[in-house]
């Protein structure tokens, strides 16, 4: 028997559907199963999914792909040759990708149609948001719902966190290192790399271990004492973030890779909605979130804002954290892992307001 999933998503999409790849590997021991992912994520699968089995396209591609009828013709070929007996699609793959599905010849297609029903008629099943539950929990329903009607038993009722074992390298926790992320896609998304940069060298002059990891949108102009952290690969960036007391960033892919591996953190939502959360270890977990703001989430879950429609006072959600503030959540998480602060220290001291 043979299944083919479709999860062409950025880092930070498929590391929250990861626990569904890990599933479906465990629960249909004896299936092929094919996996048609984002070049750059390869590594998230590697303990499950062989390189055989897998088709790298970039999310782009995939979405444009009926601009290329000769590269969409490949992927057919590839998808017929797998002859699947179903097809899973996670929830916001694109119309070209539902056409992959339809013409593949698999009995069985489920995903979500997500208000899209007219271009994606291809679904024998559709698995549609609730409106309360996370992306992690609504990805899992999909596969609970894969393996009902393959007849192959039952699956918990929640989803387990990823298993990044094969990258972590059996990484241990340092008391005080504190791992600093200042990156995300979208401008609109980040917390301001020179706020960040202040707190990274307070932390560091609390005493704390700083790694700043090193990203192309936030150019490091880093204080005494704080790290430059290059992780070129996945597996580099899980260690360090497995190793960590505390990571501090956006709503990010490593956001995601650093909740996966249990690590606490505190986040910077911004626009994000709250489907969009860490889905697991929450007691360990503080987002930073303006429900005050009307405007808040912009973001949708089948739509990404383009701008900030906050014209009044442009990126509030982010911009209304100061540093001291964040600087105390980050504090109040870390605990006994929190050293002293050394007599030398011009940190201010943590106000409790976070």
């Amino acid at each position: 028997m043979n299944l083919v999933i479709f999860k062409t998503n950025a880092l930070g999409d498929s590391v929250v559907f990861l626990p569904v790849v890990q599933a479906l590997r465990r629960r249909l021991p004896s299936w092929q199963i094919a996996l048609v992912a984002y070049p750059p994520v390869r590594e998230l699968y590697a303990a499950d999914i062989s390189d055989d089995d897998l088709l790298l396209v970039p999310a782009d591609e995939m979405r444009t792909g009926w601009r290329r009828p000769a590269r969409v013709a490949r992927w057919v070929r590839w998808l017929r040759r797998r002859r699947p007996d179903a097809v899973l699609l996670s929830y916001d793959q694109s119309t070209v990708a539902h056409l992959l599905a339809r013409l593949s010849g698999a009995p069985l297609r489920l995903g979500a149609q997500l208000d899209l029903g007219w271009r994606r008629g291809g679904l024998t099943h559709a698995v549609e948001w609730d409106g309360r539950s996370s992306v992690a929990d609504w990805h899992w329903s999909m596969a609970c719902r894969l393996v009902r009607e393959l007849g192959a038993g039952e699956l918990p009722l929640a989803p387990p966190p990823p298993d990044l074992a094969h990258l972590a390298g059996g990484a241990a926790r340092v008391s005080g290192r504190v791992v600093i992320h200042p990156g995300s896609k979208r401008e609109m998304t980040r917390w301001p790399a020179a706020r960040y940069a202040e707190l990274a060298g307070q932390l560091a002059r609390a005493g704390c271990e700083v790694h700043w990891v090193d990203v192309a949108e936030a150019p490091p102009s880093l204080a005494p004492g704080v790290r430059l952290a290059r992780t070129p690969t996945l597996r580099e960036l899980v260690a360090l973030l497995a190793s960590a007391s505390l990571f501090v960033g956006n709503n990010s892919g490593p956001m995601h890779l650093a909740n996966a591996v249990a690590t606490p953190m505190v986040v910077l939502a911004g626009p994000q909605p709250g489907a969009w959360d860490p889905a697991w270890h929450r007691d360990r977990v503080r987002v930073l979130r303006r429900p005050e703001l009307p405007c808040q989430p912009c973001d949708q879950l089948a739509r990404l804002a383009p701008a900030c429609a906050n014209r009044r006072e442009p990126l509030a959600c982010l911009l209304r954290w100061d540093v001291d503030r964040v600087r105390a959540a980050c504090l109040e998480l870390l605990g006994p892992a929190a050293p002293a602060p050394r007599a030398d220290s011009t940190a201010p001291a943590n106000d409790g307001t976070a």
